[in-house]
């Protein structure tokens, strides 16, 4: 057994030698094969070379002539109004030009891409971009800079926009679509004119608007703001203009808006037995007409005013015949009643809007005749005082009436019983009592001069408190009668002796005046 083993060894490590030499006889080359398969490699590597060469030629000639692309996501508005948009975008390599098509979009507004809009996220869930079709429903505007504003839009409107940029050669890639909206406009709601005198007390702007206010003063001598309470403290007499600004947010543009504030120079004394000073003056240069009026049917001087908010109510007469005409504020509408009864003299009319009557002051007389316009019904009230002037005063509900010795404020709603009453101030010289209106707490007597047609009058009374505050002189004829309109101003009939007479309206607001006495 172990002879025969030795010969299998012996003849087993012959064969395996036998076999590697085969093997290795199967990959040698001869020089001839060998030299082919080196210039075969060769031509090869040449080839590789000069495609490779190619393709670089050809992505340099590309990156030369072709502009490069824009992200979507480098669109932003830095800028917006209500009726533009600024937009931006990341500068593309070789555009000369840049193409901007917007036209209104029902895509919400978007100031940032959403996380999960990224080009990345789009690429992994493999979803296809959407072709943009430019056609006639887009417009165009364009830039050489990655920046533009976009003009004349609507405002409070969303609006999709797409660029595009290109070289002198090529046109680039059309940008996906991103939506920005304009900013709504908005309003402050303010008095255009305020009236104060130097003694008011600080006061704050009813002012309103969507965003936050601000406040500056052009002239601190005669106003200024305190920053922290927005409270304006008068300094001075004079005429300063309070800009009210209106921030901007990211829904609404800023806005501003200026109230011209008159500061009347006065001081309040106790009404009785003081002296008229004048502390402002009337006359065409500083009022409006805004009214012409005529009498009819014979009665031809206009006497009182009332004021109802959309119709002018005017006593007619100097005894019989007497007329109630009313004529339209807006318009030229025009009604005439004839009164059932004969109401004399009608010196003074007013209206009160919290029963619907009229009131008119026959003159020297407690008994006042009443006029309800709706019903064209006449009747008359007995007042304590007798009086050549009556007025209604729509902010503190009550009549006032004048007279030459006294001025009393009734409480309609508690059967005309008096609520205040104070004594006149003396003027130089004849002066005749006409009418009275009144507002927010101040009595306007009216007086006319020794020429009625000259210089006349209308004094300022502080009623609550029994105070006289000033006068106001009046070169507009003769001042018959005086109301405040819906916006607070003094409005004058004034007679003109002639066939039309008129009604004035002043920069003076009375509401203003009142506030704060």
């Amino acid at each position: 057994m172990p002879e025969n083993t030795s010969e299998e060894k012996v003849k087993r490590t012959s064969k395996r030698t036998a076999g590697e030499g085969k093997r290795k006889r199967l990959i040698r080359l001869s020089p001839a094969k060998a030299r082919r398969w080196r210039l075969f490699f060769s031509l090869v590597s040449i080839l590789l070379v000069e495609a490779l060469a190619l393709v670089i030629v050809m992505s340099v000639n590309h990156y030369k002539q072709y502009p490069g692309s824009i992200k979507g996501d480098s669109i932003t508005s830095p800028g917006r109004g209500a009726d533009y948009i600024v937009l931006g975008w990341d500068d593309a390599r070789n555009a000369d030009v840049y193409k901007v098509w917007y036209k209104e979009s029902d895509e919400p507004a978007e100031e940032e891409p959403a996380a999960d809009k990224t080009p990345e996220a789009e690429d992994q869930s493999g979803s296809e971009k959407e072709e943009v079709v430019i056609d006639d429903s887009w417009s165009e505007v364009e830039t050489d800079v990655p920046e533009i504003t976009v003009k004349d839009l609507k405002k409070d409107t969303s609006y999709s926009f797409v660029i595009r940029p290109d070289s002198k050669e090529k046109e680039g890639a059309v940008t996906e679509p991103r939506s920005f909206s304009t900013k709504k406009s908005q309003k402050i709601k303010v008095d255009k004119q305020i009236t104060k005198f130097t003694f008011s007390k600080p006061f704050r702007l009813k002012a309103d608007a969507a965003t936050d206010l601000m406040y500056e003063s052009s002239d601190p001598e005669v106003a200024e703001i305190d920053p922290e309470t927005r409270e304006i403290k008068i300094n001075g007499e004079g005429v300063t203009d309070i800009t009210v600004t209106a921030r901007s947010s990211a829904e609404y543009e800023s806005a501003s808006k200026v109230v011209e504030l008159e500061v009347i120079d006065a001081e309040p004394v106790s009404a009785g037995g003081a002296s008229a000073r004048i502390i402002y003056s009337l006359d065409s240069d500083n009022c409006e007409i805004v009214k012409r009026i005529t009498g009819a049917n014979g009665a031809a001087v206009p006497q009182g005013l009332g004021y109802t908010g959309d119709k002018y109510i005017v006593a007619y007469g100097m005894g019989n015949p007497n007329r109630m005409i009313s004529f339209d504020v807006d318009g030229d509408g025009k009604d005439v009643s004839v009164p059932s009864i004969s109401m004399g003299h009608p010196n003074g009319l007013a209206y009160a809007d919290e029963n619907g009557l009229c009131y008119c002051a026959k003159g020297w007389t407690s008994k006042v005749y009443t006029y309800e316009p709706t019903s064209d019904s006449y009747g008359s009230v007995n007042l304590s005082y007798g009086c050549s002037g009556i007025g209604y005063d729509r902010k503190e509900k009550l009549l006032y009436t004048c007279s030459r010795t006294a001025m009393v404020a009734y409480d309609i709603s508690d059967g005309y019983s008096v609520k205040y009453r104070c004594g006149v101030v003396k003027h130089s010289g004849s002066t005749f009592t006409q009418d009275c209106g009144g507002h927010a707490g101040i009595m306007l007597r009216c007086l006319s001069g020794s020429s009625k047609h000259g210089t006349n009058y209308i004094d300022l009374y502080d009623m609550k408190n029994g105070r006289y505050l000033g006068t106001i002189s009046c070169e507009l004829s003769e001042v018959e009668s005086c109301i405040v309109d819906n916006d607070g101003f003094l409005e004058i009939l004034s007679n003109n002796s002639s066939s039309v007479d008129y009604i004035w309206k002043t920069s003076l607001n009375i509401e203003t005046l009142g506030e704060g006495l």
